[in-house]
């Protein structure tokens, strides 16, 4: 194995840039490996679903099946298995490609067909195979007294009950039998994972014997290091497991595990730690194993000299000599990685306490509680009728009272939107809310009517609510001195509540008469055209124009972007077609393939942007869409900040906002909405693939791919601002008060127009009209520029503040307000992280 980086691949490096070695990894293998994955996977799930029509076959068939509509519970309660499954497999497909029979001998470029059959074939097979023999193995170990199952115990998070419920709870007096046949199942798996790396070693020798330098080396170093952190993965795993399994170190081990078993809530919670993490342990994994088989002196010379001294067939005995110490480097990357990976989680764990590991919130003992925690979390109401009709399960419309209670967990826009909502007047919020409110409620009746008196009583707890967020608003603009506008007053002797909601129903009902719901097909036709113009013009400019001149391709790729996000916007809002499946397959093409961002996930979080614009309560934002944990945007959320170290980076955020946003911007979204999906879904992965294929075809077009999306991704931080720029100035609000006010109020004074010639409206894509999108979330863009002179007059006649600013003058009062807010975070944020700088 040795001899093919000493010919191939250190030369190589030697010879070429970093960025030329990128380009030719990437070229050589991801779209072919890819593929062939998606195949692979398409065929074994084929063969597994025809398996389960037979009845000699349907058991194997659904074992098969298992698999993979429980993906997301397997890798929690059988991690150590899925690891071994996943990595074996990848493997064995990668292998099969590139080193297929055609492949030894053609140096034609492009795709083989004859090997990606031939691959597809292996990986339908191996696939089949390492899922039966995973699942005997499990039964075998089981009946034995071990189990490779692993056993999550008080790990803080809700969506790990159902894998500890599928534990048996073990006697607090273990004997020894058990704990002995625990660590023997282990160390076969250990002996197991280093047997398979031993025998697929001499699969990386067949170079040699081909005389075929130069050709496959980016190959094989990919797939060495996706076995060699398959197998780090595993040790590490079951290294904590082992710990768990014994009562003086079950701590430590619960802790170690916690990083694998919450990856998902770690890395949506803890991000930038699980990059340093992550990043650490396979620099340590990658970097001992270089070392330990080269050593420092071999490396550096051979990399000076651009070769190595000889070759395994010239030699039989280093040949061999050589595999022995490949085994030893593996052995060396494995132990080391296990020990710095503990020591990172551990080291976390002591220096920040319990928060590094995860812990948010106390388990719940059974799924059933699980509604009953949620109700928890809300605020007590100051109002006694909305507090009653929240124990009831009870929510006002049209003055009657709903039982809601039992479809909360089916809400489909979200358990918690509609948990918060429970006991109040929905009457505008509803309609406005949702595509089809009358079809939806028109086989429903309601319990009972609402009395006189409980609607005078919402009624006063609404004025209320309003009236402390028109004090807190004039308060703020009159004392306000730094900033480099004034937002207009409240003027509270204008408005009557009444009046104004009837206003508001009324208006409602006009746009519904005009039509404006519902976006006209040659819109939808022009918007499309000039979508996909975007995407070609782009290719057409990378083909004829200069290499010096990719800039221009990159602006008109991050226009593509631009768009493609606009379209996701009205599709998952399902009012771009009639049918909510064709929103949902539009959402997935213009969001996932088009931008890349996963339009399932933006989905989910946007809705409760608009159900809790703005909002926060005792444990932290309500608004999803509005956090980001390297700065904070209003006083009233600085308790939420200063006991995690990224927190520290709050004290520059006036200096960072823009840097963050034009250099991380696309990236992080894309991550975010990639790795923090609240639910598993086949068809993201398959768009995520598509979406890498589709700019993989297209930038390879360009002399200078990199600088072409560099310039893109900097082009799309534009609209980044945009979006932010709609509320990160306004006014903060407690979820509870927010919910118990009026829900148009309280969006005026949450939102602001971007003032704009006619011409931009298109670069904007319609949103700059920000009030006629969150007053009524399902009206179409084609209309919201007639629909926001009938918003401002009704603002005007109710005397509430219609703000419009623009774009240069909202990113100014952006930076000054994150700068105002450092100050007070400064002076009286908690914890110790907050005086780390004076």
């Amino acid at each position: 194995m040795s001899c093919l980086f000493r010919t191939v691949l250190l030369p190589a490096i030697a010879q070429a840039n970093p960025t030329q070695v990128l380009m030719q990894t990437s070229t050589a293998i991801l779209p072919p490996l890819m593929l062939t994955l998606l195949i692979s996977s398409l065929s074994y799930y084929l063969i597994a679903s025809l398996l389960t029509l037979s009845p000699p076959t349907s058991g194997l068939g659904l074992v098969l099946l298992g698999r993979v509509h429980e993906a997301k519970l397997n890798w929690h309660a059988h991690i150590i298995r899925s690891l071994l499954e996943t990595g074996f497999w990848i493997t064995i497909i990668g292998f099969a490609y590139f080193r297929g029979e055609r492949s030894l001998y053609t140096d034609s470029p492009g795709m083989d067909w004859t090997r990606l059959i031939t691959a597809v074939a292996w990986g339908t097979i191996s696939g089949v195979c390492v899922v039966l023999l995973g699942d005997r193995w499990e039964r075998y170990l089981s009946e034995c007294g071990g189990s490779i199952r692993v056993r999550v115990l008080n790990i803080d998070s809700p969506k790990h009950d159902k894998v500890c419920k599928t534990h048996q709870e073990e006697d607090s007096s273990c004997n020894s039998d058990a704990l002995f046949a625990s660590i023997g199942a282990f160390s076969l798996l250990y002996i197991f994972s280093f047997i398979g790396y031993h025998t697929l070693s001499f699969i990386f020798l067949l170079p040699y014997t081909l005389h075929n330098e130069g050709q496959n080396y980016t190959c094989n170093f990919f797939l060495l290091c996706i076995l060699l952190a398959t197998l780090a993965g595993v040790t590490f795993t079951a290294t904590a497991t082992i710990l768990v399994r014994i009562s003086s170190t079950e701590k430590v081990g619960r802790l170690l595990l916690s990083r694998v078993t919450c990856a998902g809530e770690n890395w949506r919670r803890r991000t930038k730690r699980s990059v340093f993490e992550l990043g650490t342990w396979l620099v340590v994994v990658y970097g001992s194993f270089y070392v330990r088989f080269f050593g420092w002196a071999g490396l550096v010379k051979s990399l000076d000299a651009g070769q190595f001294c000889s070759s395994a067939n010239d030699h039989k005995n280093e040949f061999q000599d050589e595999i022995i110490r490949a085994t030893w480097a593996v052995v060396s990357a494995l132990q080391l990685g296990t020990i710095v990976g503990s020591a990172l989680v551990l080291g976390e764990h002591y220096c920040y306490g319990e928060d590094a590991i995860g812990r948010h919130a106390p388990q719940t003992e059974t799924t059933q509680d699980s509604h009953k925690a949620v109700a928890c979390c809300v605020k007590k109401s100051l109002c006694p009728v909305r507090e009653r009709a929240r124990k009831d399960g009870l929510v006002l419309f049209d003055g009657g009272w709903y039982s809601v209670g039992k479809f909360v967990p089916h809400h489909p826009g979200g358990a918690e939107v509609l948990e918060q909502y429970l006991g109040t007047d929905i009457s505008f919020v509803f309609r406005v809310m949702h595509r089809n409110p009358h079809e939806i409620m028109k086989h429903r009746k309601p319990v009972r009517l609402a009395t006189p008196d409980e609607l005078e009583a919402l009624v006063n707890r609404r004025k209320s609510v309003c009236q402390d967020m028109v004090d807190e608003h004039n308060a703020k603009n009159n004392s306000s001195s730094s900033s480099s506008y004034t937002e207009p007053l409240v003027h509270s002797q204008k408005f009557d509540l009444p009046s104004f909601e009837n206003d508001t129903i009324e208006l409602y009902n006009q746009f519904v008469e005009n039509g404006y719901f519902k976006p006209t097909r040659l819109w939808i036709i022009l918007n499309s055209m000039a979508l996909f113009s975007l995407l070609a013009s782009s290719i057409i400019c990378m083909k004829l124009l200069p290499s010096s001149w990719f800039v221009i391709p990159g602006i008109l790729l991050g226009l593509f972007w631009h768009q493609s996000g606009y379209l996701m916007h009205d599709a998952e809002h399902h009012n771009l077609a009639g049918n909510e499946c064709v929103n949902d397959i539009l959402g997935w093409l213009y969001g996932t393939v088009c931008l890349g961002v996963n339009g399932a996930w933006w989905r989910e979080e946007h809705r409760e942007h608009h159900a809790f614009l703005n909002t926060f309560d005792s444990k932290g934002f309500k608004d999803p869409q509005m956090r980001e944990d390297i700065w904070i945007q209003n006083k009233k959320l600085i308790p939420f900040f200063g006991d995690q170290m990224i927190h520290f980076l709050t004290n520059f955020q006036h200096i960072l906002f823009l840097p963050v946003i034009f250099l991380a911007g696309r990236v992080g979204i894309v991550l975010d909405s990639t790795l923090t999906e609240r639910k598993f879904r086949p068809w993201t992965k398959l768009g995520n693939i598509f979406h890498i294929l589709l700019h993989y075809a297209v930038l390879s077009q360009a002399p200078r791919p990199m600088a072409v999306y560099i310039v893109a991704s900097l082009w799309q931080a534009i609209l980044s601002l945009q979006l932010l720029g709609n509320h990160y100035v306004k006014p903060w609000n407690e979820i509870n008060d927010a919910t118990e006010g009026n829900f148009f109020f309280w969006q005026v004074l949450s939102t602001q127009d971007f003032a704009c010639p006619k011409w931009a409206r298109w670069f904007y894509g319609g949103l700059n009209f920000h009030y006629s999108h969150h007053l009524f979330p399902t009206l179409s863009r084609e209309y919201f520029h007639l629909t926001t002179p009938s918003i401002r007059s009704l603002c005007e006649k109710h005397g509430l503040p219609f703000q419009e600013i623009a774009f240069i003058d909202c990113v100014t009062e952006m930076v000054t307000n994150f700068n105002d807010v450092r100050k007070e975070f400064r002076q009286h944020g908690r914890g110790s992280i907050a005086l780390m700088y004076t």
